[in-house]
């Protein structure tokens, strides 16, 4: 009787740690990438993929979203023009201009209105054919005289925060990649007959 009144604490302090080490494994392996996760994983990894626990999601928080946006360049036609009487006039020189969709790029947007540019700019790159029969007729019409429009999906990433903390003597944007996806070139000029989406 009295073994068992000694083993009993022991049995509660070993059933109290597995509770603890389950909360761990539920806590951590959702953010399994994350810099905690990667440092736990050789400890809750096993354990978690033998009893289903490894299941993962990411939160915004210990691994930021990359920025997002498409990049494009509207190009002008810089012809000269000859009159009838054999001189030329030469057009004044457009130069082409880059802009960015949304305009804030970099910047967060805190409009609701405004936010919804987000949602097009991602419905825009799901499928390059959104992008030149949809985004590039939009972007001529918003550049009277444009001759051709260039588009591209951009993503700036964000550095992992153990590669932050190895190189911190570089700013964030030194760290970060650009990296471009989906490009579409679409001519103002150009009409088709029929559109398919």
């Amino acid at each position: 009787m009295t073994s068992m009144k000694r083993a009993a604490p022991i049995l509660k302090g070993l059933l109290s740690l597995w509770i603890v080490y389950n909360i761990v494994v539920i806590v951590v392996m959702p953010n399994a990438g994350s810099y905690f996760g990667r440092i736990t994983s050789r400890f809750i990894g096993p354990y978690a993929n033998s009893v289903g626990l490894n299941a993962g999601w990411n939160f915004f928080s210990p691994d930021p979203a990359h920025t997002m946006y498409i990049r494009y360049m509207v190009y002008f036609n810089n012809s000269s023009n000859s009159d009838a009487t054999g001189d030329s006039n030469s057009e004044t020189e457009k130069e082409p201009i880059e802009g960015y969709f949304p305009a804030e790029k970099n910047k967060m947007i805190s409009s609701v209105f405004r936010s919804r540019e987000l949602y097009l700019m991602r419905f825009m790159i799901m499928d390059k054919r959104h992008l030149k029969n949809l985004f590039g007729p939009w972007l001529c019409r918003q550049y009277p005289g444009a001759t051709s429009v260039d588009m591209e999906h951009v993503i700036e990433t964000v550095a992992m925060l153990d590669e932050a903390a190895a190189f911190r003597s570089e700013s964030m944007a030194d760290l970060s990649k650009e990296l471009q996806f989906v490009a579409e070139r679409y001519r103002c000029n150009h009409s088709e007959d029929e559109v398919e989406l």
